[in-house]
């Protein structure tokens, strides 16, 4: 199984600037992605676009391996990535703008989606709202979504100033 970070977002909401590398307590989002992933051992790819040259050039220096998609979009680029690296195999999908407050969550869901029966299965916060991890199945097309609960004290998607804020400031979202 591959994993694949997306990191290639304009950052609209936060005033165009790249969220994979916003540092919070002294680290980048992308950077704590990097070690949630570390504790499942997949062979990683980071998928950057235009819109996110620093991030790329920090990926590149640090010898990770980086797909720079066109920046079509989250699915469009994500889309592009599988073609290109052929992917034929169920993959797990993050979100680099994800900030953990516990260790092992990655883990835990893709030890849910292996030990399910559901070809995909998406990380959502008991409000419903996705979190940002996901794991599917590309060559099966549409597929049924069985959903991984998180809640929200664990982990914080970073999508507003609101969210940067509430994270800076210590307060659970």
């Amino acid at each position: 199984m591959l994993a694949i970070v997306m990191c290639g977002g304009r950052g609209s909401r936060l005033g165009f600037v790249e969220k994979p590398m916003i540092a919070v307590g002294g680290k980048r989002l992308v950077e704590g992605v990097m070690e949630e992933l570390e504790l499942v051992g997949l062979e990683t790819v980071f998928v950057t676009s235009p819109f996110t040259p620093e991030t790329e050039r920090f990926l590149r220096e640090m010898g990770l391996e980086v797909f720079r998609a066109d920046g079509g979009g989250y699915m469009h680029d994500l889309r592009q990535a599988v073609f290109e690296y052929r992917i034929i195999e169920p993959v797990l999908n993050v979100n680099s703008d994800l900030y953990f407050r516990e260790r092992g969550i990655i883990l835990r869901f893709l030890r849910a989606y292996l030990s399910s029966s559901s070809p995909a299965m998406s990380a959502v916060f008991p409000s419903g709202r996705r979190v940002g991890i996901n794991a599917f199945d590309p060559v099966l097309g549409e597929q049924r979504e069985e959903k991984f609960i998180i809640e929200e004290s664990r982990v914080t998607n970073i999508d507003t100033p609101g969210d940067l804020e509430r994270l800076r400031d210590g307060r659970v979202l």
